[in-house]
């Protein structure tokens, strides 16, 4: 059966109705971005960034327009119900040395992605090798380049390489949002072309062009998908992205779409270091100011004018008023554990280690104090005493943990306002803040 054949049968239709309801039921909303629109009629190898897993192939199977046939690792096929799942979908294995502790051979996957390539079809790999828990593009390896090049010198003529970049909004989470970003299309004929000398011979064994166009796939990745620093410089050029176009909004209160902030984002990401610094540090200074008062940039976009800030001020005064019986209660009950983790914390180890003995020390300490409370409770009043302490010790540590964070940030606000030679108030600070972040971003 041919691949135009293939495509049109009943069972590829089933397979791709079936990726598409998944896709709808596990994501809340995917957004496809494609300036250039997707190649149709011609050899496609899709190229996409692997920070998702198996969640990556089940997306790019719901969306795209033409099934493609997957590249993946044949110990994927060693699972007995996953294996008849990428037989089904026609998959096709790739063997790995490191998987099988010694030496092995592609011939027979490079010659099923020829034959997928041929008659205008087209396959999907990912060619970092490897899924990704940073928000950076890693290593882009040579198989897609090969695999394009090889198909190229066996006859396959027209193919489009196609960047993928999967935004996730959170990988981890159910119903969470994502966006594919479609980026402009390889046209490999021109890339050889302009590559390389007329008269050489271009194969899959041609090291040159093989390296040539694996820097060209990697580049054209990149500019698609994520690729930041780390996940802190990820977090703030997406925050800086949001709040420069939430004045675009018809209703500047409404969500900022997810696909238009992470292009945004994206195109921050690019930027040299001084200006993506410069960036993160006014989304910093703002976002520190927001957290002071409890609000959010949708909220004070909508309402920054003096009586509807001032509002928001008293109304942080009256919850710190209520939580105030909580609090007293929480200290009281727990300033020896508080205390004991507060020394942990000046222990002179590596930060790895602080991060292993805090919880352990907090969780005794914090344990063994409120079971003594519960006990004396019981004891002194019966057991109803000692659910009803049961429940209210969490909460009263809750009081203390949001009234003093609350406190902090707008004792910090508050000196920053009544800073030596600085007349504002408070109010036009923070706007003046949020304007800092608009710039910076605009300005870049």
């Amino acid at each position: 059966m041919s691949e135009t054949e293939r495509r049109g049968s009943t069972k590829d239709r089933f397979i791709e109705k079936v990726f598409a309801f998944l896709t709808r039921s596990l994501y809340r909303e995917v957004d496809v971005y494609a300036p250039v629109p997707i190649p149709s009629g011609s050899p496609q190898l899709n190229v996409a960034n692997h920070f998702g897993g198996v969640s990556d192939a089940l997306l790019l199977l719901g969306v795209l327009p033409d099934r493609p046939g997957i590249v993946a690792r044949d110990v994927i096929w060693n699972v007995p119900v996953v294996g008849r799942l990428m037989n089904w979908i026609g998959a096709i294995p790739v063997h790995k040395p490191e998987d099988h502790n010694s030496p092995t051979s592609n011939d027979e996957m490079f010659a099923s992605c020829y034959g997928a390539l041929d008659n205008a079809g087209n396959i999907l790999i990912f060619p970092e090798g490897v899924t990704r828990n940073e928000p950076s593009i890693a290593t882009v390896k040579t198989g897609a380049a090969r695999i394009a090049i090889g198909a190229r010198a066996h006859g396959v003529a027209g193919i489009q390489i196609v960047p993928l970049g999967i935004h996730y909004e959170d990988k981890a989470a159910l119903r969470s949002r994502v966006f594919i970003n479609v980026g402009v299309p390889l046209d490999l004929d021109e890339l050889v072309a302009e590559q390389t000398p007329a008269a050489t011979e271009v194969t899959a064994s041609n090291r040159a062009a093989v390296d040539a166009l694996t820097d060209d796939i990697d580049v054209a990745l990149r500019r698609a998908a994520p690729d930041f620093k780390d996940w802190s410089e990820a977090g703030r050029l997406a925050t800086g992205a949001s709040i420069a176009l939430r004045g675009q909004l018809d209703d500047p209160a409404s969500e900022v779409p997810f696909g238009l902030r992470n292009r945004l984002a994206n195109t921050l990401a690019d930027l040299p270091d001084k200006q993506r610094a410069k960036i993160c540090a006014s989304v910093q200074d703002y976002q520190s100011d927001l957290d002071a008062i409890g609000t959010t940039d949708a909220v004070l976009h909508a309402h920054l004018r003096t009586g509807g800030f001032l509002r928001t001020l008293v109304w942080q005064l009256i919850i710190g008023i209520c939580l105030l019986p909580f609090v007293a209660v929480g200290i009281a009950v727990n300033v020896i554990p508080f205390l004991l983790v507060k020394a942990v914390g000046r222990l002179r180890v590596a930060p790895s280690m602080h991060s292993t003995i805090k919880p352990v020390v907090a969780a005794l300490a914090f344990g063994i104090t409120w079971g003594i409370v519960i006990w004396r409770a019981i004891a002194a009043f019966g057991w109803a005493a000692g659910g009803v302490a049961f429940i209210l010790l969490p909460v009263y540590l809750a009081a203390v943990v949001l009234f003093v964070e609350r406190f902090t940030l707008m004792l910090r606000a508050y000196r920053r306002w009544r800073a030596p030679g600085d007349p504002q108030t408070f109010s036009e600070q923070i706007a003046e803040r949020r304007t800092a972040v608009v710039e910076a971003v605009l300005g870049s």
